[in-house]
């Protein structure tokens, strides 16, 4: 499984804002775990820079993503991938985290 796989699997949409750069972040923190420490000085900097927008727009594109994976996502997988079931929505950093760190023990098993 891939982040673009998971994302869609969670009940996120492709055609978000929101989407790419959060596909972009996971496997960015996937590949290296400091980086969800930096949120604000680096990774959102960075993707915006990749993909020529600005920091606040990556940002808030992601606050949109966690929000629908909340609201209208498939919550069990949420559970799953967190490793714990959630009772409030997690922050970015927590769903960046969350997320990439899945990724990685998908590939370990």
């Amino acid at each position: 499984m891939n982040a673009e796989e998971l994302l869609r699997n969670l009940g996120i949409a492709g055609n978000l804002k929101g989407f790419r750069y959060a596909v972009h972040m996971i496997e960015l923190v996937e590949k290296d775990p400091s980086l969800v420490t930096s949120l604000t000085k680096s990774l959102y900097p960075d993707t915006a820079k990749y993909f020529r927008v600005t920091a606040a727009s990556v940002e808030r594109n992601m606050r949109t993503i966690v929000k629908v994976c909340w609201n209208r996502g498939d919550r069990d997988l949420l559970a799953k991938v967190a490793g714990v079931r959630l009772t409030y929505p997690p922050t970015n950093g927590m769903f960046l985290d969350m997320t990439a760190n899945y990724l990685r023990r998908q590939k370990d098993a």
